[in-house]
């Protein structure tokens, strides 16, 4: 199973949108944009727009740089508004949506989820004569059981406008009304923005003064009139310059905890990285899957980025740009599957467009997945490098606008994790600190849960959130379409346009008992009570509110880390010897293969009886002519996970009907005397 990350920005309904099916994990993909999507104006009682994510698609050539920017929305599209700076005027297209789940999917760090059980198994294994009959045949008797562009003519528009905004080009590309223009002051362009049919909100002032000082300018969107959502398509953008860049700081104005940020960059030259910000990476021991099967990946790395200073990137991907073909796993319609490909099309079970004429078909099955596959296989056609570099940040940590620069030291990054959770299945009863296995099942769902400025604990309703002084809790979608909860500062970064009469986020909000709703920037928090923690809703489409409950075990820690390995250390009996039969008896293990959670218990010590070889074959009585072969002991082993198998290189028998009896050899009983009084000690 892999995970697919994918940008969305929703509405505080967080009704999903319908959209393209890009993962095994289905999530909302209500709308996303790289940039600002615009708080609206208040109207019938909505006003908050919540960013979750955000991805953007860099070409990095000699002089300049094209970014393709992916922008969807949901709401009414009269009220639809983006904008975003750049260095300087830029040449505006479009592009395509579906480029970016195919490049999503192309590059996406692998993570495998798996169960590791870690019963102790036996401490003894069964050992067997080698086959004189046929001693070159060898099987196994062991018991069985069981992974940012050149100047461009601005064309049509403006000059310098009497209100200090100097309109440097107004188009229509696509369905979009396009106006780029330079400001003197935040204010009088919100101002002029507002009176030229662009809904956006006093709220944006403060945050466009900064691009304003830097001598950016601006580019700004809205639909036409009469288009609807499916009009909406990445834009495509090309300026002077030689430095892709993020408007970081303008995105703060609207997002949810955590915001995930992704930069694909392409490059003739080398890899890339962030300018004056770490690199940092994964770590893979703190990966796991929770009792729910939820994978936390997105979590662990929330948590790495704030490990690392709360400005860090990870490398996800460095390596040659992907070919665009989507894989089975990207066809929605059910055309192509990873076990047949049903529409009868090279039977290869692939959507393989463009590259292949068979499977064009398929595609085309798609609206936008020919040109999407396409458009990356331009771009693999033109460039050597591509990197994927991402990050998370909350609100009140966008303080930077990241930039990025060629790394000529970088070495190729393909990630595939495993993730991996410890169960004690099967051998529960044999459990000897029982009180140790409660709390780790207690608080084990905290792996899926990053409580950042607070502790994770477990309470009567799931896992949540005990939120630092100065902090309460806040729900939100997370990256695999799940809800989730985390604490974030109880006064919002992002002061409000406080001269229109906002609707209150928490009117008929329960938080719990002796908790209080706190509004957030138009979203509701809870402030809960010391021995309560804050619980994200039940249904990712519900109202993204919190509820606090009593607290009934706590992690320690603020979550997002493999609490379930935990149970590898605690102290289990080994199981009960394997039976070897009449051919066979058994071998104790060597002390460096037996697990550390192991205990010698009565029940795992076998009879003194079982421990004594039986007598040798007698190959003169096998029929036939006779191969000589050595005469060395083989032995089939129960492992931690009851796996079965040779051990340390040797051969398991297949046995032979050939037997003659014959006394126990002078080692044999020796062996039975020493643990017949290690057996009686320990009774």
């Amino acid at each position: 199973m892999r995970f697919v990350f994918v940008s969305s920005v929703a509405r505080r309904s967080l009704l999903p949108l319908a959209s393209f099916a890009l993962a095994l994990l289905a999530r909302p993909n209500p709308a996303d944009a790289c940039g600002c999507l615009s708080p609206p104006v208040v109207t019938e009682g909505d006003y908050a727009v919540n960013q979750s994510a955000e991805q953007i698609i860099f070409e990095v050539g000699e002089s300049t740089v094209t970014a393709h920017v992916l922008i969807r929305y949901q709401g009414d599209p009269a009220q639809f508004a983006w904008i975003v700076p750049v260095p300087n005027q830029p040449q505006l297209d479009l592009s395509e949506t579906l480029a970016f789940g195919l490049l999503e999917s192309a590059t996406r760090p692998s993570v495998d989820p798996s169960v590791d059980n870690v019963c102790p198994g036996a401490a003894y294994r069964c050992a067997y004569h080698d086959d004189p009959c046929y001693p070159g045949d060898s099987g196994d008797w062991g018991t069985g059981g069981g992974f940012v562009g050149p100047q461009f003519d601005a064309g049509q528009g403006g000059g310098e406008d009497p209100d200090g905004v100097d309109v440097l080009d107004m188009q229509v590309v696509g369905d979009y009304e396009t106006v780029t223009f330079a400001a003197s002051d935040a204010a009088l362009a919100v101002q002029w923005l507002q009176d030229n049919g662009f809904v956006v909100n006093d709220t944006m002032t403060p945050y466009m003064q900064p691009y304003i000082d830097a001598g950016m300018v601006f580019v700004a969107a809205k639909l036409v009139a009469g288009a609807g959502l499916d009009a909406i398509k990445p834009l495509k953008m090309t300026y002077q310059g030689t430095t892709p860049m993020i408007p970081l700081q303008l995105t703060a104005v609207a997002t949810e905890p955590h915001l995930t940020v992704t930069a694909y960059i392409y490059s003739k030259t080398y890899f890339y990285e962030p300018i004056d910000h770490p690199v940092t990476d994964i770590d893979p021991t703190r990966l796991t899957v929770d009792p729910s099967g939820r994978i936390n990946y997105p979590m662990v790395l929330a948590r790495t980025i704030d490990d690392a200073g709360r400005d860090a990137f990870v490398i996800e991907y460095a390596g040659s740009p992907p070919n665009g073909n989507p894989r089975p796993d990207d066809d929605p319609s059910g055309c192509c599957s990873s076990d047949s490909d049903i529409c009868n099309l090279a039977s290869n079970g692939q959507c393989e467009c463009p590259a292949s004429a068979f499977d064009m078909a398929d595609c085309a099955e798609i609206p936008g997945l020919v040109e999407g596959a396409e458009l990356l296989a331009s771009l693999q056609a033109d460039y050597f490098y591509a990197t994927r570099l991402t990050t998370r940040l909350s609100a009140e940590e966008m303080t930077f606008d990241p930039a990025f620069q060629p790394a000529p030291n970088r070495e190729p990054v393909i990630h595939t994790f495993s993730a991996s959770r410890k169960v004690l299945e099967g051998c529960e009863a044999d459990v000897l600190d029982t009180a140790a296995a409660g709390y780790v099942d207690a608080i084990e769902a905290c792996s899926a849960v990053y409580c950042d400025h607070g502790t994770c604990v477990a309470t009567e309703d799931g896992p949540g959130c005990a939120c630092d002084a100065g902090y309460v809790a806040r729900a939100f979608v997370d990256l695999d379409g799940k809800p989730s909860v985390t604490c974030v500062p109880s006064t919002p970064p992002v002061i409000l346009d406080k001269d229109v009469d906002l609707p209150d986020p928490c009117a008929g909000v329960d938080c719990g008992p002796g908790a209080s709703c706190v509004d957030l920037g138009g979203f509701a928090a809870c402030a809960c009570g010391g021995a309560f923690g804050a619980v994200a809703p039940g249904e990712a489409n519900g109202p993204l509110v919190p509820t606090c409950k009593p607290i009934t075990a706590t992690a320690g820690s603020p979550g997002a880390e493999d609490f379930s390995a935990a149970r590898a250390a605690i102290p289990v009996c080994f199981a009960e010897p394997p039976t070897c039969g009449t051919d066979g008896w058994l071998e104790p293990l060597a002390a460096s293969e037996l697990p550390a959670n192991g205990v010698f218990c009565n029940g795992s010590m076998p009879d003194p009886e079982d421990l004594v070889p039986p007598p040798a074959p007698d190959p003169d009585s096998c029929d036939g002519p006779q191969t000589s072969g050595a005469g060395t002991s083989s032995t089939g082993s129960t492992g931690a996970t009851g796996d079965t198998g040779a051990a340390g290189g040797s051969k398991v028998s297949s046995g032979c009907a050939c037997r003659a009896d014959g006394p126990a050899s002078p080692w044999s009983l020796g062996l039975l005397v020493a643990l017949w009084g290690r057996r009686r000690r320990r009774a």
